[in-house]
């Protein structure tokens, strides 16, 4: 299903790297599924150019001022010229006068914000994904405007993708420091916390401080560490992210984006107010447990960083619980949450009629959907049948073909309900593995199910070895329920509650 995504949005050593790096979270996202993305802004950093480029995200420069009603009229015209599917904004210029002017060329908008902005809405979803994310922010939007908020929605790059099964092990004494303080640090900030380090009587400690291309003191950085016997490693434009946060104890960062990230890796952290827009995030995850916010950046001394530092570093059982709670916000599956919402129309399902016997059979005998089965061998097509028009008469079984955005059918979702409870089974073409279209399958077919039954749960059983399986249910909402056993075999159990699915 190729699907034009254009990306609008901005940074720079005023406004930082953070809505320019969510958004290229959710384009890798979207590259997966089979589509392609562009990334349209004003004055691009060449660092952030490069990370673009090496995602596969195309690039086009704005000439206009940022939030105009030219910026909106180029920004139209893109997407018209790209056929875009979706166009994604993220940019506190972008207010109602914009969104209005996207939305008078007919195009489908999603709006990422972080406090309610603009004075109105016009976008299709606003995607707000901060712990004090409500929609009391929104009060006035137009009726078709959807909200997804919190941080079941955090945009995280691919790279972290690989750690969601990592567990952290907290040491006794926090030794190893990670410091990153944004993309930019305009007011070098950074220094500060190495003169904090640097006065820390504690030879043991070791430092990794991550600065991104669009630093501008990193020969002062340089400097400062050199002539100051102290174990600290300078890093610019680190590749490693996730590996650098594993590798530490203890992180000191901004109160933005970069905290989801620390969050998702469960490292305890210090946050660091580095612009308004932080104040409230840092606020809330103080609050919430999961760091310790030690202020507006203009206000702080060394001698206050340095304490903060010897305070956590020491305490084990603060960090502990740090960790614990951390992992518990920001679970790596947000960028396919929003995917699937802005894909949901690209599959419309219909009933399965006597007609689809044979293509339903054929998906089924599939070598390796047979080896997944709780029964393997292969299904004789008379049996099949015999089965088939029996499902198609139950009035507790919704039997339901999907067919993609081309017409053709890519798959079939089974649910077999009793008392509430529904089972679901699903089969996906071959052809069009690979491209997350098996979540999208699940998650659609169980909106439309609560939609349209009164079912409140749907159950899947799937076999422990099935990876495959067990991610495209993650990916769809799916949590853990347990184990059990089908026809003889161990199986997990996954489950999705109405309430949930709705988002």
């Amino acid at each position: 299903m190729p699907a034009n995504l254009v990306i609008r949005a901005d940074a720079g050593p005023q406004i930082g790297t953070g809505h320019v790096m969510r958004c290229l979270a959710l384009a890798e996202t979207w590259l997966q599924g089979g589509g392609s993305a562009t990334l349209a802004s004003v004055n691009l950093p060449s660092a952030l150019a490069q990370r673009a480029q090496m995602a596969g995200v195309g690039l086009q420069s704005i000439k206009a001022a940022p939030g105009s009603h030219a910026d909106a009229k180029g920004l139209a015209a893109l997407a018209a010229k790209a056929n875009a599917s979706w166009v994604v904004i993220d940019g506190y210029h972008f207010d109602a006068d914009y969104q209005r002017e996207l939305k008078r060329a007919r195009l489908r908008v999603l709006c990422i914000d972080d406090f309610g902005h603009a004075k109105h809405y016009n976008a299709d979803f606003v995607l707000n994904q901060n712990l004090g994310a409500d929609e009391n922010l929104y009060p006035s939007r137009e009726p078709h405007t959807q909200l997804l908020l919190g941080t079941r929605f955090v945009q995280l790059r691919n790279e972290f993708s690989k750690w969601r099964d990592w567990s952290r092990t907290i040491p006794p004494q926090a030794k190893k420091i990670l410091v990153t303080l944004g993309g930019s640090d305009s007011e070098n900030v950074t220094l500060k916390v190495v003169e904090a380090i640097q006065r820390i009587p504690n030879p043991d400690f070791e430092t990794t401080i991550v600065i991104g291309g669009g630093n501008p003191h990193g020969e002062i950085l340089k400097s400062r560490i050199t002539h100051h016997a102290s174990h600290i490693t300078l890093i610019q434009n680190a590749a490693n992210m996730p590996e650098l946060m594993a590798g530490a104890a203890l992180a000191i960062a901004a109160g933005g984006t970069t905290a989801w990230e620390l969050a998702f890796m469960g490292l305890p952290a210090l946050t660091i107010v580095m612009a308004d827009n932080q104040r409230s995030n840092a606020e809330q995850l103080q609050s919430a447990g999961v760091a310790r916010n030690l202020g507006w950046h203009r206000s702080l001394t060394p001698e206050q960083i340095a304490d903060g530092i010897v305070k956590l570093s020491g305490d084990f059982s603060a960090r502990s619980e740090m960790s614990r709670r951390a992992c518990g916000l920001v679970d790596g599956l947000g960028n396919f949450r929003v995917w699937l919402q802005l894909n949901e129309d690209e599959i419309q399902f219909r009933r399965a009629t006597t007609e689809d016997a044979r293509l339903i059979w054929e998906w089924a005998n599939e070598p390796s959907v047979r080896a997944a089965s709780f029964s393997p061998e292969q299904i004789e097509f008379e049996n099949h049948v015999a089965w088939f028009n029996a499902k198609l008469s139950d009035a507790n079984c919704f039997l339901w073909v999907a067919n993609g955005a081309d017409g053709n059918p890519i798959g079939m979702a089974r649910f077999d309900l009793e008392n509430g409870a529904a089972t679901i089974s699903v089969s996906l073409d071959k052809t069009r593995r690979g491209k997350n279209l098996g979540a999208l399958l699940i998650w659609a077919g169980c909106r439309k199910l609560f939609r349209e039954t009164a079912a409140t749960v749907v159950n899947a059983f799937v076999k422990p070895d099935n990876r495959a399986s067990i991610r495209a249910f993650q990916k769809s909402g799916f949590e853990a329920a347990g184990e059990t056993v089908v026809k003889g075999q161990q199986a997990l159990r996954f489950q999705v509650k109405r309430d949930v699915a709705k988002t």
